[in-house]
């Protein structure tokens, strides 16, 4: 084997750089991109955490029960009434029936959860088993977690089946609606 001249170890090199060098462009520039991203969200928990309302109201006892007086207006505004727990529990269980179909979901069973209730709020329940893509689970999951409903998921227990191409998802969720006392 013969060895290279000047010029063709010059040549090595400068190929060498230059793959060296377009590396750590490429590096450099998804480290920048992943900076501005966190500035960003940086930037935005300073914004949410600039609310003088809030800042305010953690300052005494007296601004506090203030802010808690207005919090507890506006529910006493928003929460809806239950015409009977009867109807209100199938009409969840209708609510979520029908999502669930919506979005392609086998519902494998359903049940009632004994209703609660507290001196604040009055809350009815339901069960359900369901199969389905992952993803349509996950969208589902999403959309009955809803605040304007005053609808919350009190237990969810999610297991992922299936291949990787195509993942399948098992799904036991309790999800309660609350109502005024």
């Amino acid at each position: 084997m013969r060895q290279p001249t000047r010029s063709e170890v010059i040549l090595i090199g400068l190929c060498l750089f230059s793959v060296l060098f377009m590396g750590h462009l490429i590096a450099y520039k998804e480290y920048k991109k992943k900076l501005l991203k966190a500035e960003q969200v940086l930037e935005d928990l300073q914004r949410r955490g600039d609310q003088p309302h809030l800042e305010k109201a953690a300052a005494t006892p007296a601004a506090q029960a203030v802010i808690w007086a207005e919090r507890m207006a506006w529910l006493d505004e928003e929460l809806p009434e239950m015409p009977s727990r009867d109807q209100a529990q199938a009409a969840l269980l209708e609510d979520m029936r029908a999502t669930a179909k919506s979005f392609g979901l086998d519902i494998d069973g359903q049940s009632f959860v004994k209703p609660a209730s507290t001196p604040h709020y009055q809350e009815v329940a339901v069960k359900m088993n369901l199969d389905g893509p992952e993803r349509k689970v996950y969208q589902w999951l999403s959309g009955m977690q809803s605040p304007e409903k005053f609808q919350a998921i009190k237990f969810l227990q999610l297991r992922p089946e299936g291949r990787r191409s195509r993942p399948e998802g098992d799904c036991n969720v309790i999800v309660a609606r609350w109502f005024k006392p």
